[in-house]
């Protein structure tokens, strides 16, 4: 992924069931320590499995979220937390995961 670019898929293999969610959101932080959060309903749990070159993401297991324009504005190492609730009430919050962001 590169600094300015928007309209990509970003998905989080978080290895539990979302498919009950009442509310889900991921939390970007940038290379300079700020955080970009969104929430849904942009960020969605799809119903079908995921070929990646991670390997095989579980349906209701992973979210998926699509870039806008001015999202991605700063090249270096990003990383990613899920937050998920239900109406259980259960309060859930992944473990984080990086990526890199080219100029």
């Amino acid at each position: 992924m590169n600094t300015g670019e928007f309209g990509v898929n970003f998905v989080f293999s978080c290895g539990y069931d979302m498919s009950a969610n009442t509310s889900l959101g991921i939390t970007f932080t940038k290379p300079d320590g700020t955080t970009l959060t969104v929430s849904s309903p942009d960020v969605t749990v799809p119903a079908i499995d995921l070929q990646t070159t991670l390997g095989l993401f579980v349906a209701h297991q992973y979210v998926s979220y699509t870039f806008v324009d001015g999202d991605v504005d700063q090249a270096g190492e990003w990383s990613a937390r899920v937050t998920y609730n239900d109406a259980a009430p259960r309060h859930l919050i992944s473990d984080p995961g990086s990526f890199l962001v080219s100029p």
